[in-house]
């Protein structure tokens, strides 16, 4: 007999793309070209790989990356190395997320998700795990960027409901005030984490690295 091994609790999701030229950061690029973009991009997803570190027998960490003709066993490892691996799913940024937590809360009996994308490479280990320990008493948590969006969100299981990303205008700075709008029409509690920037524009860049915070 197998003895049976129980899932990690807490599961980390990075949401990431396979470094890709005129696929990344095609924002930034309208400012630097796709090439000083890609380059960015590749030194963001190292550094944040880096800084968020290793799964540990509590919290799994899982790349969540996004399909494209690109996308295979060799350019996945090279991007991501041995780390787990999940491919989105869903046509929306909306669908992608839901899809995400709903998997793992239901069919993996995770029970605190948290997700991150690769727009602040500074981002540490210790402000994710304050995250999920703010789970342990609220039910939903997020973390402010300075443009009107966030850098991170999650939930425990039992809170989780799909309302809380459906209908967002991605890419707008009125994403946190509607994800918080949400939550509060579930009649939920929410813990906001220090406020963040990430890296959109160039003149986020600039910012990060005039303050000696990142540079690529």
């Amino acid at each position: 007999m197998f003895p049976t091994i129980a899932p990690p609790p807490q599961r980390l999701l990075i949401f990431a793309r396979v470094p890709e030229l005129g696929h990344v950061k095609t924002r930034l690029a309208r400012d630097v070209g796709d090439e000083r973009a890609l380059v960015i991009y590749e030194s963001m997803l190292r550094d944040l790989l880096q800084s968020i570190g290793s799964a540990t027998e509590e919290t799994e960490i899982e790349i969540m990356w996004v399909p494209t003709p690109i996308a295979n066993g060799e350019t996945l490892h090279r991007a991501f190395g041995d780390r787990a691996l999940a491919m989105q799913t869903g046509d929306t940024l909306s669908e992608r997320l839901s899809m995400a937590f709903s998997e793992r809360f239901f069919f993996q009996r995770t029970e605190k998700i948290v997700a991150i994308g690769v727009d602040d490479p500074t981002l540490s280990r210790a402000l994710v795990d304050d995250a999920f320990q703010l789970l342990d008493s609220v039910e939903w948590v997020v973390g402010p960027a300075l443009d009107g969006g966030y850098y991170l969100i999650g939930c425990r299981a039992a809170a989780f409901d799909i309302e809380v990303f459906t209908g967002i205008e991605w890419g707008t700075s009125g994403v946190l005030a509607a994800t918080l709008e949400r939550i509060a029409a579930l009649g939920a509690t929410v813990a906001l984490l220090p406020e963040r920037r990430d890296i959109d524009v160039a003149a986020d860049l600039d910012a990060l690295a005039e303050a000696m915070i990142w540079k690529p």
